[in-house]
């Protein structure tokens, strides 16, 4: 429950930054956006109280309660920092009203909802990684709605991130800033799909992240944002990826197989953020030496993406034989 809040949290603030990067208003806070992202708080909260509930009952019998309550410590901090952002955007919608108050709000918001995806992701793919390895047996249904809620926890991460980016992009639009701002966007598509490959190594992971990354993003930006329609060119450097690593896993080690599949985000960052590269990135296409940036920050994003990995989920993961 608290991780599809969490989920839903992130598609919700996404929708509120992406609309005003497209049509640059700032809308009040009654808009569908807004009223979603507070609900889903609700949801993950009451999800959050559940959990807690539910593992003191559990008493010392098994070793999985810390697990689940160090992810559900994560998302409690994680909410307290979106309730502190949430606070501080409506008093400076009506007291400040500038564009660099706004953006410090979104930006502490966006730490909480990465830090409540982030303790969602922990619990998840540990509790993942434990039945791969037959130390726990949980129901059918209940192993296919982690596999579901690890993809769609990578894919609010990335969401999260970009959003975040796409927005600090839409102020610094005509600053060299936007500069590190397209390094960051290159960085943030291989740091999340790289240690998903290593959690859920099965081929088509990748692309199914993707799909849901995209889905969303078109939905706000043609659906809710009112834009024109567009072709989903995202989802051509997300397929190259799983391409290349598909190719190479089989004989290469996956950390340069990973590098080498990386390159495509980088090269394709036009289409993998389009229609923001567009409205906030005109210079991404035009053929300037600089637009090598996003290929190093796809690069970057394995190299830290791996160390992510081993750091957090490879002590109870271990390897996972990826199945073709």
């Amino acid at each position: 429950m608290a991780g599809f809040g969490a989920v839903l949290q992130v598609v919700a603030a996404s929708a509120d930054l992406f609309h005003h990067s497209l049509i640059r208003v700032v809308g009040s806070w009654l808009s569908l956006a807004l009223l979603l992202l507070y609900s889903a708080f609700a949801i993950t909260l009451v999800g959050t109280w559940r959990g807690f509930r539910a593992n003191s009952r559990q008493g010392d019998s098994i070793p999985i309660q810390f697990v689940n309550v160090a992810g559900f410590k994560l998302v409690g901090l994680g909410c307290l920092i979106e309730l502190i952002a949430v606070v501080w955007n409506e008093t400076v919608r009506y007291f400040i009203g500038t564009a660099l108050g706004f953006a410090s709000a979104y930006a502490l918001l966006t730490v909480g909802l990465l830090t409540v995806n982030l303790g969602v992701a922990v619990g998840v793919t540990i509790e993942y990684g434990m039945t791969q390895h037959q130390l726990i047996f949980p129901s059918r249904l209940r192993r296919e709605m982690m596999s579901l809620l690890i993809l769609l926890t990578f894919s609010a991460i990335w969401l999260a991130v970009a959003g975040a980016l796409i927005f600090l992009g839409w102020i610094y639009q005509f600053s060299p800033w936007n500069w590190a701002i397209a390094f960051f966007l290159g960085f943030t598509a291989t740091f999340v799909l790289t240690p998903l490959k290593k959690v859920m190594p099965r081929t088509g992971s990748g692309v199914v992240t993707g799909l849901a990354f995209n889905a969303t993003v078109y939905s706000i930006v043609v659906v809710y944002a009112g834009s024109r329609p567009y072709i989903p060119w995202g989802l051509l450097p997300i397929l190259l990826f799983e391409l290349a690593l598909y190719l190479l896993g089989p004989i290469m080690a996956f950390k340069r197989a990973a590098l080498l599949s990386a390159l495509p985000t980088g090269m394709l960052f036009d289409a993998m953020y389009y229609p923001f590269t567009a409205y906030v990135f005109p210079w991404s296409f035009s053929q300037q030496p600089l637009i090598l940036v996003p290929v190093i920050g796809s690069v970057v994003g394995v190299l830290i993406g791996v160390r992510v990995y081993a750091g957090l989920f490879s002590v109870v993961l271990g390897e996972v034989r990826p199945s073709r």
